[in-house]
């Protein structure tokens, strides 16, 4: 009973509030309430709308009318309600509401700032800015006129106590007819009667459950009949969606919800881009729907305005409510929506202001209209309130400047949040729980280290900021998707990244170099186009294992060398860029890949490309996007022509034939100048050569006159022994200085300048003579720098000492300037015998004496004999 009798008081109160696009005359024994809506008509005065005397309750909000003048309001008598809301209104003739003695509120808020009234009549109510629309007072005034209307139709009509069906068939055929009377949009009166053309035509059948009575241009009496319980009952009651979209319907949401309650098993209704607008009374003491299954609500696209007096069922957990002209969300909002746990609002402007603190002074008898401000609450956030059991919150475009401070701690349950395309600069304090965040098309310029609380996080976008530097360590490790496109990133280091990552966009950007950390092996897409990357490290590619998706398009890269791309790329684009060949070595490698966009007029239409256009761009498994518009940029001549007419054969730009050719005549040469070389010593002559002009560079550029040593001995190794026991005992002994190398080389000088100094300050050089000696190097080497000091100097210093007999076949080919040597040139011959010994000393130390004869005279004269000592 209880419920039946509140059923009965909401429908009772409904047929007494306005309806958006005209009036509606209660034609009953208990109530008469005429009231018309000129909202939303550009009036530019009172008077174009031409209202009718008779109104009770006038609403103007929302039109462009920038004065108020005595005549406008002459006339009437009767009017109760006057809302002048959302205005330009700039001046109010004196004395116009003086006329009006049955006025009891008038709403003036947000019309210019420097409207004052004066000269108010002592009974005119001016309502506060803190009250939408004048809805507190309007609401009181007809909530006593219910209850009389109420308490009169109870004592008219007594209902059964079981009669909760006939209590309401009576209120709606009552609500039935009394539409006779209806007034689109206040312009006229038009008659209608529904009974009289109600009929089986008006209904339709739901489809699946799905009502569709989308773009079919409503009006609200058309609406009224197609749900007309007395007519359509059946096709209502197997409705579980409908769908009103897109029907221009001009309706405020109260009533258009009145309709609806004969639908007792609908779930979702849309009723997007119509001409909906918000009840002016507010009835929240009394706003109960029996609804129990509405669940999803869409009002979006409609000019709605205020949220201050919505009245909906408490079940509804989806609702749309964007693009609805709403600059603010009330305190009682989420006291009215607490079940709601998905919530629309993007595309709405939230106003942020802040209340003046100082009220100037004004003279007596006038009142200042502190509401035409926009004003909205003193804590200067449009954002008062958020049902708690939300979910997943869209607020993108809405002009939101910062979050309250409220809703970190409030809104708990919140896994999804977009604040996109707005004015926020700091990225706010959000909840743990959090899953899914979009703040792009803002204003933020870094990333906070508070940002690594968000454990929940998964999905992150923040493109088109202004972030110059990004710290990975302050990423939750949650992360899986990440789009920082579009900033001012200079830089990239990914070596703290979380591990999870998957996804990755960094375009647009000022990216010079791209530094990924050796854990991210989940990372199947990155988006670097548009940056300044100039080349990719040669580790890159084993740094990311699991990379399937790479875009490099728009960039300055010339070269990607082995290594630089993962081998598990399916899809790669390198497009825009200045690479100029495209090599197996680096492309070979990528087994996995499918398609491949390579756009671009920068590539080197030679040799290097021969792969790309002969074979890869022919591999059946690979899609090349852009192939045909490849264009050359070298060579000169070929500049602008397409790559794929290069005619780049395989005998000229077959690199192994090439180096086959060239290495067969090459080791032909070589084989030729090894055996010539072979034959003629041409390995010694060539070391000779080397070591000559080596000891070159160490000669002194003058020679010394004064020669510190009377003879230099040249000798083999194996003829050391002989050499120092008795050689050059018996010659220091008679008092001759010898350079012995053990002994006088200098230790630290290179052995050839040791060699070539001993030669140069030594009047004489005994070589002895002997098999070993022609088979030393270095004895080669002394004889060679003697006989060229022998010609330098003009002197013949040489002396030969037979230490044991040379036969004509043991003397090298090389030794050609001893054997020229020995048959010129008189040589002293050693002999074991000790009476020859003497004599091998005598003409040893009388040699030594005399000074070096012309070389000249030497060779010219008669041949001298050997002297043997026997």
């Amino acid at each position: 009973m209880r419920i039946l009798v509140g059923s009965f008081h909401f429908y009772l109160i409904s047929f007494l509030l306005s309806r958006a696009n005209g009036f509606l005359t209660l034609r009953t024994p208990a109530y008469v309430f005429p009231f018309y809506n000129y909202s939303y008509l550009n009036l530019s005065s009172l008077s174009e709308a031409q209202a009718p005397k008779t109104a009770r309750a006038l609403n103007f909000s929302h039109n462009i009318i920038e004065k108020i003048t005595r005549r406008d309001l002459e006339g009437f008598d009767v009017l109760e309600v006057l809302d002048l809301s959302y205005n330009q209104i700039k001046d109010i003739e004196p004395g116009a509401f003086e006329s009006l003695l049955s006025l009891i509120s008038v709403n003036l808020s947000f019309n210019d700032k420097k409207l004052l009234v004066s000269g108010l009549p002592p009974h005119l109510k001016l309502l506060p800015s803190s009250k939408a629309s004048g809805s507190l007072q309007l609401y009181k005034y007809f909530e006593k006129s219910s209850e009389a209307a109420l308490e009169s139709s109870a004592s008219a009509e007594e209902p059964p106590r079981s009669g909760g069906p006939s209590v309401l068939q009576n209120v709606n055929s009552r609500l039935r007819r009394s539409t006779g009377n209806l007034l689109p949009r206040a312009e006229k009166n038009v008659t209608v009667s529904p009974t009289a053309t109600s009929g089986p035509d008006f209904c339709t059948a739901p489809i699946n459950g799905v009502l569709n009575l989308s773009h079919s241009k409503l009006s609200e009496e058309e609406l009224t009949l197609k749900l007309d319980p007395d007519l359509c009952q059946v096709q209502l009651d197997s409705t579980l969606e409908l769908d009103i979209s897109h029907s221009d319907l001009e309706m405020d949401l109260l009533s258009l919800f009145i309709l609806f309650l004969p639908m007792k098993n609908v779930q979702s209704i849309d009723a997007s881009y119509n001409k909906l607008t918000i009840n002016i009374l507010d009835v929240e003491a009394i706003c109960k729907f029996p609804f129990s299954k509405l669940w999803f609500l869409n009002i979006s696209n409609n000019p709605i305005n205020s949220l201050d007096t919505l009245c909906l069922p408490s079940t509804i957990k989806v609702i749309d409510l964007s693009f609805t002209n709403v600059s603010q969300i009330p305190p009682n909002f989420a006291k009215k929506m607490f079940n709601l746990e998905h919530m629309y609002v993007q595309g709405n402007h939230f106003i942020y202001t802040v209340r003046p603190d100082a009220v100037p002074t004004v003279p007596p008898g006038t009142v200042r209209i502190n509401a035409i401000s926009l004003v909205r609450n003193q804590a200067g956030t449009p954002i008062e309130s958020l049902p708690k059991r939300v979910k997943y919150l869209k607020m993108s475009n809405c002009s939101i400047v910062e979050l309250p401070e409220w809703f970190v701690g409030t809104m708990e349950e919140l896994i999804f949040l977009d604040l996109s395309s707005n004015w926020i600069s700091v990225l706010p304090d959000l909840p743990t729980s959090l899953q899914h965040l979009d703040i792009s098309n803002s204003d933020i310029k870094i990333i906070p280290p508070s940002f690594k609380s968000l454990s929940n996080l998964t999905i992150f976008n923040i493109q088109n900021n202004k972030i110059t530097a990004m710290h990975p360590e302050y990423f939750p490790s949650t992360l899986t998707k990440c789009d920082i496109s579009k900033n001012k990133l200079n830089m990239l280091l990914l070596t703290d990244a979380p591990g999870k990552l998957k996804y990755l966009n960094v375009s647009g950007n000022l990216i010079t170099r791209l530094e990924p950390g050796s854990h991210l092996s989940a990372l199947a897409t990155l988006d670097s186009s548009h940056n300044l990357i100039s080349e990719l490290p040669d580790h890159f590619g084993k740094s990311l294992p699991m990379l399937k998706y790479f875009n490099l398009s728009g960039n300055k890269i010339s070269f990607l060398q082995r290594g630089s791309l993962p081998a598990s790329l399916v899809e790669l684009d390198i497009s825009d860029n200045a690479i100029t060949t495209i090599v197996e070595d680096t492309f070979g490698q990528l087994t996995s890949l499918n398609v491949l966009s390579a756009q671009g007029k920068h590539f080197f239409c030679n040799c290097d490309l021969y792969w790309f256009t002969n074979v890869y761009i022919h591999n059946p498994r690979v899609q090349i996007i852009g192939k045909e518009n490849l264009r050359c940029s070298f060579p000169p001549d070929r500049r602008g022509s397409l790559v794929g007419s290069s005619n780049l054969t395989l005998l000229r730009c077959s690199l192994g034939i090439q180096m086959a050719i060239t290495a067969c005549a090459a080791i032909l040469v070589v084989l030729t100048f090894t055996g010539l070389c072979w034959r003629f010593d041409g390995l010694w002559y060539v070391r000779m050569g080397w070591y000559w002009c080596m000891a070159k560079r160490k000669q002194y550029e003058k020679r010394p006159e004064n020669k510190p040593f009377d003879a230099f001995i040249s000798y083999s190794e194996q003829d050391a022994n002989w050499t120092k026991e008795n050689l050059l005992r018996k010659l220091e002994t008679d008092g001759f200085k010898i350079c012995y190398h053990e002994r006088d080389f200098k230790p630290g000088h290179p052995i050839l300048g040791n060699i070539f100094y001993c030669i140069e300050n030594s009047h004489k050089v005994l070589f002895v003579l002997s098999p070993s000696f022609v088979n030393s190097c270095w004895c080669q080497y002394e004889l060679y720098f003697a006989e060229h000091r022998v010609l330098n100097e003009n002197q013949d210093s040489l002396i030969m000492i037979v230490l044991e007999d040379l036969p004509p076949n043991s003397v090298p080919q090389k030794f050609s300037k001893l054997r020229k040597l020995l048959k010129r040139k008189t040589y002293l011959k050693w002999s074991p015998e000790e009476h020859k010994q003497k004599m091998f000393w005598h003409q040893l130390a009388a040699v030594l004496k005399t000074t070096n004869e012309p070389l000249v005279r030497a060779e010219n004269g008669p041949a001298q004999e050997v002297y043997e000592m026997e």
